[in-house]
């Protein structure tokens, strides 16, 4: 039986009753499923509670000590131990587990430590620290909190410590490991995760987008958690089940065994079906809607080189309502990239192709020569197509043909493969030689300072030439990345209910990045201050990455900020390098993040300290892009605020049917569909079959979101196409692009369920983001679509950046609503005995129940949150400014021990 909800609210004495023990009830079973996904153990090794699987992080212990170091902290060090002590001392002391080394001193951060479990985050706390002289009532000593984070591959740099200030007390490291993952099944495992396309012959390489996960909403409620190539990594409330690449979170459901759904197990095998690339995920769960068949996922990924943040959409269920359909795009699935060149996740473009055009590389090992030539044919001695080969007693060995196709490997490296080379015998055997270039960064600190045919920096060098592969490592600074990460997740609860409705968010500010020009800071300093600049001074910055060398700036090479002095001409003088991009991004909370760039030249008020840049960033939907501007300098450190909306949280839209009108009810924006410029009284035509489908926009049930990291809108439907799919119904949806030149495309994929990919770019829209100017498109290439059983349609027109077209953008002022106050029936004489005995009986339950909780902090917290609750549909939380912001302990943001406990 169910219990009754609030709309039917029992109005006699026993229904009442029923009501009151169901709330109740469902309220403790909530706080007992609270109770086992948080505990602790002070084993090296845990159990999670839902599939029973069980982490041992004994692999983890060092026989002498894990050490990281902290740039921003004059190069702090920290030297700890897991699952056992350090087998040095620490400020004389033995049997430490974890120690600091700050200014010549050494401090204790923790003589043992206990590993906790809370939401499926799992960290070890380290306990018996020193005394702290800045510390709290509540923690007056030294603390470490070594959080756990599942990455299926071992990169070389797996230890990552968060920014901190000078006076902290309690620091936190993250090491990325396999051991804090499910593991995957043996049918699942792959190191790669490419097709080749036998049309096009070009090869498709998704293994870099396995990074992250990637969340997104069914727009019912309900999340979405995926992973491309790689099973769902574990986390706090992304307990996926063992082996899926995408399951539906379910944040309202009290029981958390079946809070997580699995939609589609890994799969590293994409396909190219008709042309459209895609991945179809096959899950062992019976679908609810037919439990005769399993559920089934597919991502279908399209072109687009100019995407940042690059991340799937849900599209749509297909016919079957088993079959959940996503879009992913992403320049890794471009046809037409340029040879020898490639993008990273976060669509970093790497350009080798100079490579190609040096003469063939001559190599000696074991006193074979070999031949080796990058994406192009070595020439002589080798064979017509051969990329790489050797010769031996007068005969040529060919090691594979060459190709220009550049691939990443599972932990994110370069290479290049040579395939099908002359046989070689083995044990087992014949196999055919190949050859595999890895390419690894020689300089990351100036990669924009090495220019294409400087050799200097380069070198070539055989690893081994067994096993029939010649494996060759190429450093040179053309494969160098942007030197820290441009992004950070923050655990954000979203919740009303006190359920949970939370997870990971990830924090991304690459859209910020530049690599063709610097952002040039405005200054407003207090009165106080303005001293300190001279008005000839001007301050130019990038994100992320070191500045792009023009302006004759002379900073030094690898610098990120730099101040100059403007001379009358307008050339650069006395220039100062502000620091290096040496600290990766760091979160303060869901809306705010700080970036900082250290040790730069000697500060001239004090030449025995560097200059420092520390960068500020506030999501600001008004904003658009925005623009640093310098607030403050203290102790020969520059403060920045950039308020921008690139990292914004996605904001729901309203979808007029009548007039069809696109609202944004915050910034009190319009966009009309039927008078914009791409659309015909708001239909659009795309290409189907030979003829013209016409596809109107305007309608009801329209579901419209913005997405500030890729300055667009998306807008969700389903539309009546009695020729397409197996009940004639198409998902569509339309992405539209703030972009300074107006291009279409549009991809009809058709199987049971048709879907369309419509992308529209377009200055029209630009206003309506709050984006002034039209975005400049960052690779000044176009889009380029495949379909599976529709020709892709695809126009372009440029036109210069400048304000989007009025005819369709209006701006309206926001009208603060105004709730009716709730209607209230006095209990009095004129009531009723039923109700008056209700009310009793309300009164005495009430007080059972919650004594009920009196003996579980979990169970109080459940009750506290329930009346505690607000109407907002996310809710953020703010720390101190001198610390990181938070993974939030308690879902509803309120603090249970101190602000550091924040973090966990």
């Amino acid at each position: 039986m169910r219990c009754s909800s609030v709309k039917d609210f029992p109005t006699s004495p026993w229904a009442l009753l029923w009501f009151l023990l169901c709330f109740c009830c469902s309220i403790g079973f909530a706080a007992d499923a609270a109770d086992q996904l948080d505990f602790s153990t002070q084993e090296c090794k845990l159990k999670e509670p839902i599939y029973g699987s069980t982490f041992d992080f004994n692999g983890l212990h060092s026989d002498l000590a894990h050490v990281i170091e902290s740039p921003s902290n004059g190069n702090d060090k920290f030297d700890f131990n897991l699952c056992g002590n350090l087998t040095k001392t620490c400020n004389g002391e033995s049997n430490v587990a974890a120690c600091l080394k700050k200014n010549g001193k050494e401090y204790i951060l923790g003589r043992q430590h206990e590993l906790h479990y809370k939401d499926g985050k799992m960290y070890f706390k380290y306990k018996g620290g020193a005394k702290c002289e800045n510390g709290t009532k509540e923690n007056p000593n030294y603390q470490l909190h070594l959080i756990l984070s599942c990455d299926y591959t071992v990169d070389v740099q797996p230890i990552h410590i968060t920014p901190y200030s000078d006076e902290a007390c309690s620091y936190y490291i993250t090491y990325e490991t396999p051991l804090a993952c499910l593991s995957i099944p043996d049918a699942q495992q792959s190191n790669s995760c490419s097709v080749k396309d036998p049309k096009s012959d070009l090869t498709f390489d998704l293994m870099p987008l396995s990074d992250n996960n990637y969340r997104t909403s069914n727009r019912q409620n309900q999340f979405f958690l995926i992973n491309v190539c790689k099973p769902v990594l574990y986390g706090q409330n992304s307990m996926c089940p063992p082996g899926s690449s995408i399951c539906l979170f379910d944040p309202k459901e009290t029981d958390f065994k079946k809070r997580f759904t699995n939609l589609g197990n890994s799969q590293s095998r994409p396909v190219v079906e008709n042309g459209q690339l895609l991945l179809r995920h096959e899950s062992p769960t019976p679908c609810a809607h037919n439990s005769s068949v399993n559920y089934t996922s597919v991502i279908y990924f399209s072109c687009d080189k100019e995407i940042r943040n690059a991340h799937p959409e849900f599209s749509g269920l297909g016919a079957d309502s088993c079959t959940y359909l996503f879009n992913f795009a992403t320049p890794l699935a471009c046809k037409d990239l340029k040879p020898c060149t490639a993008f990273t996740s976060t669509n970093q473009h790497l350009d080798l192709s100079s490579l190609s055009t040096k003469p063939a590389h001559t190599l000696n090992k074991d006193g074979r020569n070999y031949t080796v030539a990058v994406c192009a044919n070595a020439g002589n001695p080798c064979q017509e197509n051969g990329g790489a080969c050797y010769e031996q007693n007068s005969t040529t060995i060919s090691l594979g043909n060459s190709n220009s196709q550049l691939r990443f490997n599972q932990s994110g490296s370069l290479y290049l493969l040579y395939e099908n080379g002359a046989e070689c015998p083995t044990p087992t055997g014949n196999k055919r030689w190949s050859t595999k270039i890895e390419f690894v960064c020689a300089n990351n600190a100036t990669k924009d300072n090495a220019s294409a045919g400087n050799t200097d920096t380069e070198a070539l060098k055989i690893i081994e030439d067994s096993n029939c592969q010649l494996l060759i490592q190429y450093q040179t600074p053309l494969a160098c990345r942007e030197p820290i990460r441009c992004q950070a997740s923050i655990y954000v609860d979203h919740t009303t209910d006190g359920l949970g409705s939370s997870g990971d968010e990830l924090i991304d500010l690459t859209p910020l990045i530049s690599a063709s020009d610097n952002y040039e800071a405005r200054v407003e300093l207090p009165a106080s201050m303005e001293h300190l600049v001279p008005k000839s001074t001007k301050f130019f910055l990038n994100v992320c990455r070191p500045l792009v060398p023009k302006y004759q700036l002379g900073c030094a090479g690898g610098s990120a900020a730099c101040m100059a002095k403007v001379a009358a001409n307008g050339a650069p003088e006395e220039e100062r390098s502000m620091g290096f991009p040496l600290v990766s991004l760091s979160r303060r909370n869901r809306t705010s993040a700080e970036l900082l760039y250290v040790k730069g030249d000697p500060c001239p008020m004090d030449n025995k300290t560097d200059l420092s840049t520390r960068i500020l960033f506030n999501c600001n939907m008004r904003a658009g892009r925005g623009q640093p501007v310098l607030r403050s300098i203290e102790d020969c450190a520059y403060d920045f605020e950039w308020e921008t909306n690139v990292f914004c949280p996605p904001h729901e839209c309203t979808f007029n049917a009548e007039t069809c009108d696109l609202v944004h009810d915050e910034l009190g924006q319009h966009f009309n569909f039927k008078s914009a410029p791409f659309t015909k009284d708001g239909k659009i035509e795309v290409d189907y079959n030979a003829t013209k489908m016409s596809v109107n926009i305007c309608g009801e049930h329209r579901k419209a979101m913005t997405d500030y990291s890729q300055a667009l809108v998306n807008i969700f439907f389903r539309h009546e196409s009695p020729n397409c799919g197996k009940e004639g119904t198409m998902n569509v949806q339309i992405r539209l692009i703030c972009s300074n030149q107006t291009t279409t495309s549009s991809t009809i994929s058709s199987d049971q369920q048709c879907n369309l990919l419509y992308v529209q770019r377009t200055p029209s829209i630009c206003q309506f983001l709050s984006l002034a100017e039209s975005q400049h498109d960052p690779n000044n290439g176009g889009t380029s679509t495949s379909s599976s059983t529709s020709t892709t349609t695809s126009t372009s027109t440029a036109k210069p950046a400048g304000k989007p077209t009025k005819a369709t953008t209006s701006t309206t002022p926001s009208t603060p609503t105004t709730g009716a106050d709730p209607a209230a029936t006095p209990i009095g004489p004129s009531a009723s005995v039923g109700r008056i005995l209700a009310a009793i009986l309300s009164v005495t339950f009430v007080v059972t129940c919650l004594g009920l909780f009196a003996f579980s902090p979990a169970r109080r917290q459940r009750v506290r949150r329930f009346f505690r609750r607000s109407n907002s549909a996310v809710r953020y939380s703010r720390v101190q400014s001198n610390e990181e912001a938070n993974l939030l302990l308690e879902p509803n943001g309120e603090f249970t021990e101190s602000d550091d406990d924040m973090l966990l």
